[in-house]
């Protein structure tokens, strides 16, 4: 009997926040490979902020704009169930860009295989994945963090800036967070070590801000940009750095960004640099040689926020475009072993 493949696809443009109603679920026959191909079931599914903007064709990983009846593109984790390709065989897991369904046809390009017994499967999209590689680009490759020095990071409850701020720590560092709520600044600072966590949506948060860093930050780590990254400048030291990384703030309001006063940064001698994860795909290795025995070791935590089944995919996503979500972002479509 041939398998069945449930699949999200866009169902109307997207306009603002996505709400669950702008996808929608069908299904077709689960594809079977080609000469040169392999087929995957996929296991565990990631939700991103820049899958946002790739649907409208603003993010580097994009074609184009996401049309309507379209699947949208995310990393997952799977295993070979059918195979014609000579480098993979039926049961290798697999991380590849399978997208929002439960089944994929991949040629090889971008899928690499996974050692199931190294780290646990979800935790390669998350804290030792395409997360946790940004955060060690960031602080590692590009700030170059030493002993003694203070990285402040915004969403320090979400898997790059909780898992930056804990590398920093693990190098000698001192980390201090921005996060939204009681909830997620308690996590930082009780679960994740941070020496503080400022709460950007409680009154006083710039008086907090500056309380925090009475000699201010070496490095600021932007997940968000908007108001909390001009901010962030009024507690930089001179010269300090800045690593531009993310936009969640900006994400869902693609004609309203507007740029900000130069002054400050100008002031500060500030050193500013962007980030692009796929620049250190090379890196990926000497990233999980030096990180994955503090996951093990449980010197570097992480949370994960799932939901169960491809029908959650949607509901999940718009949960994540609000900003609930609380830790690495995920879907669990099926189980690890048959």
């Amino acid at each position: 009997m041939t398998k069945v493949n449930r699949k999200v696809v866009l169902s109307s443009p997207l306009d603002g926040v996505p709400t669950p109603e702008n996808f929608k679920l069908i299904e077709e026959p689960s594809p079977e490979p080609s000469e040169g191909t392999f087929t995957v079931r996929h296991i565990y599914l990631s939700l991103d902020p820049y899958q946002r903007i790739a649907m409208a064709g603003r993010h580097m990983s994009a074609d184009g704009k996401l049309d309507t009846g379209a699947t949208p593109r995310a990393e997952t984790i799977g295993q070979v169930i059918a195979s014609r390709h000579p480098d993979f065989t039926t049961g290798d897991y697999v991380r590849s860009f399978g997208g929002w369904q439960e089944f994929s046809v991949s040629d090889g390009a971008g899928a690499f295989k996974i050692d199931p017994t190294a780290a646990p499967l979800s935790a390669t999209l998350g804290v030792l994945g395409m997360p946790g590689l940004t955060a060690y680009a960031s602080v590692v490759k590009l700030a170059n963090i030493q002993p003694g020095q203070t990285v402040l990071v915004s969403a320090a409850s979400g898997p790059v800036g909780g898992t930056l701020g804990q590398i920093a720590i693990q190098l000698g560092g001192r980390a201090v967070g921005i996060a939204g709520g009681e909830e997620k600044c308690a996590y930082v600072t009780g679960e994740l070590g941070f020496d503080a966590c400022i709460d950007y949506k409680k009154e006083g948060y710039g008086q907090a801000l500056k309380a925090a860093l009475p000699d201010g930050a070496d490095i600021y780590h932007d997940n968000v940009g908007g108001q909390i990254l001009v901010d962030a400048f009024s507690v930089l030291k001179d010269y300090g750095t800045v690593i531009l990384c993310g936009l969640i703030s900006q994400m869902n309001d693609l004609n309203g960004a507007k740029g900000f006063y130069l002054g400050l940064p100008i002031i500060k001698r500030a050193v500013m640099k962007g980030l692009v994860v796929y620049d250190f795909e090379d890196k990926r290795d000497e990233f999980f040689e030096l990180v994955a025995p503090w996951v093990a070791a449980g010197k570097v935590k992480y949370k994960e926020d799932r939901a169960a089944g491809i029908e959650s995919v949607a509901a999940q996503f718009s949960k994540l475009m609000r900003g609930e979500n609380f830790g690495k972002t995920l879907v669990v479509l099926g189980p690890e072993k048959l």
